[in-house]
């Protein structure tokens, strides 16, 4: 209680003196810019005087001149302008510009060299102005280099209106400075005299260095003195880059801004004297409480020591059960975790991870992360872990996909996470990498990715052979609609009749082999389909194939070959579908292969198999697409236009049915245009074994 009691009335006090000091701060520094502001003002009507004098002055001399043709450096002319100029203590010379930038009048003659001014801003602004009656310009140097001056014009024009030239009064800067060496400024006090657009004319103390300077970009050109033509306020930005009190004020009649501005520091000297007074005394108010308080403290400290060692040897022991807890997650997890230093250096590594990899904790201690045997063959996985770690460095965790490399030379895949370790100030302690072994899961998505493929080309091949299936039913319809309407108005009897009839029979026949195709699809995939077989010679059966195939070779033109081995080819098959297989095989062969074109069929024994070969010489297969000629709908994209009609089941049910027979059918081609074979393995009598 007595602590506190002590506490409240030294903070009191504090506060007392604190809100005193800070009063009185505000107090000397409200005075510094009252004095700053009003010095600003006598400078403002100092300066508008010097150059309102030198104004009226060029007013005088313009109308003189204007109304008077005189010849070049007229004596009279030179007499009035140097009256003039006697009383004009700011102004160095006076003379006037023709119309053709060259100098006609002045006080220098004869020294006035022989140059044009047209170059000049403040002449020129005149021939690009016609309603501009008088200016001032910028700081500028003179052409000898012998000061900076500023040129206060006016224009010259005759009573009837002709523009006759310019008048300029050249203020000299340094007689500006001498003009500001009589004003007794008080110290830290600083006055500078600026072009309105930035271009510094004149500083006292002096700063000829900084003459002609532009400082337009200070916030007193960009910011205060657009919104107010007189103002005062605080900075320690530049030209002097201390604290101040700045106070402006800009000319009314002039492109003159007059600033004045007085030293933070120097204002405030007075109240720091006191300050440090009073600042004193507290001290040692402070230190006489404080010494009191200190003992009473130091007292109630010993019984504070003796409880805050009971509270940290629980926490002691809190702590060691909390770490053996980690230790336990940290060495059975099934993830394989590593604690790396903060240049990468392997720390800590859990039995998971020694498992995983097939290394000994002696062989991965004290390696670099990303130089471990982990990556000992795949340094593009080390360079990859690498640089996550020094974004782990700059605070963010890094999660990437790594193949690694175990003992046994295997390889295997891991979701990698370097994570930062901070400690309690967000400082980075060490790096925790912990990985999970992916692959089979990465197996398994690309199983699925694959069966998904596959679905979706399924989707595909479905769409697509409901459309052609669609095409060749209308295909197929048409002739019967107009055979039917031939039979409907010519007699039973004629020639037109008979032909309607036939082409009715073939329509017929090939839907009603298209909807047989149809159907033995169907059952080969539900597993209905049943094979009536019987012991023949397969040589028979190519023989009926091949009076078949006549049908639609001749009207091709085509070149049918037949070649059969003299020796029977017993085997135990279904006849029919022996001659479906074949057929199908021939009529592609003669659909792909252009009129006039080659084919061959012919068989052979090849050990324990028939062998039956169906080549042409025909628009052949690419070999992107041998790969997938016997899937179910599946039609050669640049065959399709070039085929006479076809679902694309035809050799998916030649497959089909060739595997029912314990045999297997092959397709092969060079590529586009060079022909085709397709090849059929038959076992033969007692050599058969069960379809895969």
């Amino acid at each position: 209680m007595a602590i506190l009691v002590a506490c409240v009335f030294w903070l009191t006090a504090v506060l007392a003196l604190s809100i005193a000091l800070m009063r009185e701060r505000s107090q000397s520094l409200q005075q510094a810019q009252d004095e700053t502001s009003t010095m600003a003002t006598v400078l403002e009507e100092n300066m508008a005087r010097t150059f309102g004098s030198v104004d009226i002055a060029l007013l005088g001399i313009s109308s003189y001149f204007a109304s008077r043709s005189l010849s070049r450096h007229d004596p009279q002319a030179r007499k009035l302008m140097l009256k003039y100029l006697q009383y004009l203590p700011a102004v160095r010379a006076l003379f006037v510009i023709g119309p053709n930038g060259f100098i006609q009048h002045d006080t220098d003659y004869p020294t006035t060299p022989d140059v044009s001014l047209m170059d000049r801003d403040y002449f020129r602004q005149y021939i690009e102005n016609e309603n501009l009656k008088q200016g001032l310009s910028s700081a500028m140097l003179s052409r000898s280099g012998t000061g900076w001056f500023v040129a206060s014009t006016r224009r010259i024009v005759s009573p009837s209106g002709e523009f006759k030239g310019v008048v300029v009064a050249a203020v000299q800067l340094d007689s500006l400075s001498r003009l500001y060496h009589k004003l007794h400024l008080r110290p830290g006090q600083v006055m500078s005299l600026y072009h309105a657009d930035g271009r510094l004319i004149a500083r006292h103390p002096d700063d000829d260095a900084s003459i002609g300077r532009t400082y337009g970009h200070l916030p007193l050109f960009a910011l205060y003195l657009p919104r107010e033509r007189a103002a005062s306020y605080t900075t320690a930005g530049p030209p002097f880059n201390y604290q101040r009190i700045a106070s402006y004020r800009g000319l009314e009649h002039q492109p003159l801004v007059v600033v004045l501005s007085t030293r933070e520091s120097v204002a405030l000297e007075a109240w720091r004297r006191t300050a440090t007074g009073a600042i004193g005394a507290a001290v040692v108010l402070s230190l006489l409480m404080f010494s009191g308080v200190f003992f009473y403290i130091q007292r109630q400290q010993q019984v504070q020591r003796a409880i805050a060692l009971q509270a940290a040897q629980a926490e002691a022991t809190a702590l060691a059960e909390a770490n053996a807890k980690f230790r336990t997650f940290f060495e059975q997890g099934r993830y394989f975790a590593c604690v790396l230093s903060r240049d990468g250096t392997i720390l800590e590594a859990n039995d998971a991870s020694l498992i995983h990899s097939g290394y000994t904790r002696e062989q991965v201690i004290g390696q670099k992360y990303w130089s471990g045997s982990w990556w000992s063959n795949m340094p593009d996985h080390a360079e990859n872990v690498e640089k996550g770690f020094e974004q782990v460095l700059n605070g963010r965790a890094f999660t990437c996909e790594a193949i690694y490399s175990r003992a046994d030379g295997t390889r295997r895949m891991v979701e990698l996470v370097l994570s930062p370790i901070l400690d309690a100030n967000e400082a980075l302690l060490a790096v925790a990498a912990v990985g999970i072994d992916i692959t089979d899961r990465k197996l398994k998505e690309e199983k699925l990715r694959d069966l998904a493929d596959e679905l979706t080309n399924a989707d595909r091949l479905k769409g697509e052979f409901l459309a052609t299936l669609s095409h060749e039913l209308r295909n197929l319809l048409a002739p019967l609609q107009s055979g039917l309407d031939i039979l409907e108005r010519l007699p039973p009897d004629s020639p037109a009749t008979s032909r309607a009839r036939r082409i009715l029979q073939n329509q017929t026949d090939q839907m009603g082999r298209m909807i047989e195709d149809l159907l033995d699809v169907a059952r080969i995939n539900s597993g209905k389909v049943r094979l009536e077989c019987e012991r023949v010679d397969l040589r028979d059966v190519l023989v009926n194939v091949a009076e078949s195939a006549q049908t639609f070779m001749e009207p091709a033109g085509h070149e049918f070959k037949v070649s059969l081995p003299d020796a029977p080819l017993h085997m135990d098959v279904d006849a029919g579908r022996m001659h479906q297989v074949f057929i199908n095989l021939l009529s592609n062969a003669a659909k792909y292969t252009p009129p006039g074109g080659q084919i061959e069929l012919s068989a052979f024994r090849k050990d324990h198999e028939a062998v039956v070969q169906i080549s042409d010489n025909g628009i052949g297969i690419p070999v992107e697409a041998q790969a997938k000629i016997f899937q179910m709908f599946e039609q050669i994209g640049e065959h399709g236009s070039k085929a006479q009609g076809g679902l694309g089941i035809g050799l998916a049910l030649v497959q089909r049915l060739v595997a029912l027979h314990g045999g297997r059918v092959e397709a092969f081609s060079e590529g586009a245009n060079l022909g085709s074979t397709f090849t059929v393995h038959l076992p033969l009598t007692g050599h058969r074994v069960a379809p895969s």
